[in-house]
Order: C-alpha cells, then structure tokens, then sequence
C-alpha cells in the first residue's frame, strides 16, 4: 500500500489516508469523476475528481516512469505492482490484426489491493484435502471477480506447503504459476507473501508455459494457479493433471451454467479431470457457496 500512496497526488493521499486502509480493498480512479474507496461492504466517494493527466502521471509513476517497458502488461489491461497487488486500466484501445496494441487516453483505473489473511481458506481447505493420500483433490475455485479466490489460494498453498500438524497432514512440494504475479508477489526473487517453505513459484509467465516448466524441473506434488478459461489453459490442465500432478485453480463464474458455457472449462469437466468444484458466496468473501463432487 506505500507504493501506491507515493504514487497517487499528495491531496489525494491526504483523503485516503484518514479511512482505514488496512480495509481498502479497491481504489476506483474515473477521469472527470470523483474517487471511489471499496473497503468490502463499504464504499467511500471521495470529495476529489481526478482529471486524465493525473491518471497519466500515476501510470507512469506506477510504471517507475517507464510506461513502454509494461507495455505486455498493458495490452493485456492490467499492471502488476509490488505486494501483489494488480491496476486495471481502460481507455481508448487500439487494435492491429485483431489484437490490442495499446491503450491510450486511459480513463480509469481500478487499484486491487492484495491482502494476505492468515486463515482466509478456513472453510473451503476441509473440502480440498485428500488426508489419506496426504495431498488435495484437483479442485477448481470460481466466484465473481473480488470474492476471495487468490486469497484462498494462497492460504491454502502456505498451509499443504507448511503441513497442518494438527490433522497428521505433512508439507509437500507446491509450485505456483503465478501468471499476474498476484498470489505470491515475488519481486527480484523475493516472495513478499508467504506461500509456505516447500513452496517453488514461476511467475510472469503464461499457465500454459509456466505448468509445463513446473512439471518437468520442479516435480511438485501439487500445482496451484490462477484464473482458467482460454484453450491454452485447457490443454495444460490436461498435461498437468495426466502427469500425476494434483491441481488447484480458479475460474470466474457464479455457477455450474456459467462454467458450462465456457467451452475449454465444460470440456474439462466432462473429462472429470477435477474432483471438486467449489463456489464462493459472493456476498461473503471467503466463504463457501456450493460444493460439486465429481
């Protein structure tokens, strides 16, 4: 969260800084539009609009004045900070050959605040465990976008990496292919959230580069990643799970009909390359809506 403050206007800051950030789960910047503070169930409209240079100037400063150096990043409409923590960005898209190039004139931005919460899989690791082999269940998490998935997951990775001493359940080796850098928020080689001690991590990599790699040099027992649904992804699933690797991911999605009219996730399912599907209560973060055993 200091990262960002130095990044945003001073009188801004100000603003922002006399709520409880600790609570700040999303910072809303609109051009021409007043600032939005989501801490939960609690939104904060701010007394300050916010014109399209200053979201320029935050960008860059996000971007440690090199824009063109994040440029992968956001044609893909996003940035991913220190901490974890992810910018979305939306404006004026350019597009060649049916592919973007660029965003330009961007008029807003959405600041996802990461936060680590100790104890945050609670409920959903019961249905995920597979005690009696001493491993989990290939499981896949889906909920709306902001109900707690990376959270979770990354909960659950510290916990099957540590071991949970109190069930007999012992650490095993975990790989995470962190795609957006959001669930372990390594930085020059440092993961600045704990993912456990048995834990290895890829990030900035796409799942279907990233899982390859894990399996073939890492040899984890358990792969755990974020956000499926292209093709890619599918065919990687498929390798990961037929190479005796358990797996752990998330989708977007608030119930079995969405996930069935996702055509890559339907085919996986009716592969039954997962054991569990579990559904996030959207109204309560973290907490679980529905499980479906496979």
């Amino acid at each position: 969260m200091d990262f960002i403050l130095k990044c945003l206007p001073q009188e801004l800051v100000n603003l922002i800084v006399k709520h409880n950030i600790n609570k700040i789960e999303e910072i809303r910047i609109r051009c021409g539009k007043q600032v939005i503070l989501n801490m939960g169930t609690i939104e904060v409209v701010l007394k300050y609009v916010i014109n399209q240079n200053e979201i320029l100037k935050i960008l860059q400063n996000m971007c440690n004045n090199s824009i063109y150096a994040y440029q992968n990043q956001i044609i893909n409409g996003f940035i991913t900070l220190p901490g974890g923590n992810r910018v979305g960005i939306a404006g004026n898209v350019v597009c060649n050959d049916n592919k973007v190039s660029n965003i330009s004139h961007i008029y807003s931005l959405n600041i996802r605040i990461s936060h680590e919460i100790d104890g945050a899989s609670n409920e959903a690791i019961g249905y995920i465990l597979d005690t009696k082999n001493n491993t989990i269940y290939n499981t896949l998490i889906v909920s709306p976008p902001g109900c707690g998935k990376t959270t979770i997951i990354r909960d659950i990775a510290k916990r099957i990496s540590n071991g949970i001493p109190e069930i007999n359940f012992r650490g095993i080796d975990v790989c995470i292919v962190d795609e957006r850098n959001e669930i372990a928020a390594l930085n020059k080689g440092i993961a600045y959230n704990d993912v456990g001690i048995r834990t290895d991590i890829v990030d900035n990599i796409p799942k279907s580069l990233g899982i390859r790699m894990a399996v073939r040099s890492m040899a984890p027992k358990v792969i755990i990643s974020d956000e499926i649904g292209n093709l890619d992804d599918a065919e990687i699933v498929n390798y990961a799970v037929c190479s005796g690797v358990r797996c752990l991911f998330t989708a977007h999605g608030s119930s079995m009909d969405d996930l069935m009219k996702n055509r890559e996730i339907s085919r996986l399912i009716n592969m039954k390359l997962f054991n569990k599907i579990i559904f996030l209560d959207e109204l309560h973060k973290s907490k679980v809506k529905q499980i479906i055993n496979i």
